[in-house]
């Protein structure tokens, strides 16, 4: 099913569970929200792929592995919500191209590594 009228999808605290759908690379979303669910495995890149996407919340899943450099293709993002997942290694320096985030929430993962020089490039940034 093709939602292509739907613009902002709000599916926070509904106990999902597995992966996201490739097919939800086709959406024109502006707004997701998958906040507080059970999803799992690596980053959905298929999310990388709504670049109309200006709001993200995956906080409070079970999302593991690496932040794919594919998240440079989400240029319009404004807010962006990463935190309490199991996300691990370093914050890639594809999240440089971010430059509209005003937001960005990180916390309670498995990152290693220094703070990246590039944050300081982010001119909109009010959150951190």
């Amino acid at each position: 099913m093709l939602l292509t009228f739907v613009y902002s999808w709000d599916l926070s605290r509904n106990y999902l569970r597995g992966t996201i759908p490739p097919e939800w690379a086709t959406m024109r979303l502006s707004n997701l929200s998958l906040m507080g669910n059970r999803l799992s495995g690596r980053f959905p890149t298929a999310l990388t792929k709504i670049a109309t996407l200006l709001y993200l919340s995956i906080e409070g899943n079970r999302f593991s592995g690496p932040i794919p450099k594919e998240i440079a293709n989400l240029k319009n993002l404004d807010k962006l919500d990463l935190s309490s997942n199991d996300f691990t290694g370093h914050l890639p320096a594809a999240l440089a191209k971010l430059t509209n985030l005003t937001y960005l929430r990180i916390c309670d993962n498995n990152f290693t590594g220094k703070i990246p020089n590039f944050i300081s490039q982010w001119t909109q940034i009010e959150r951190l």
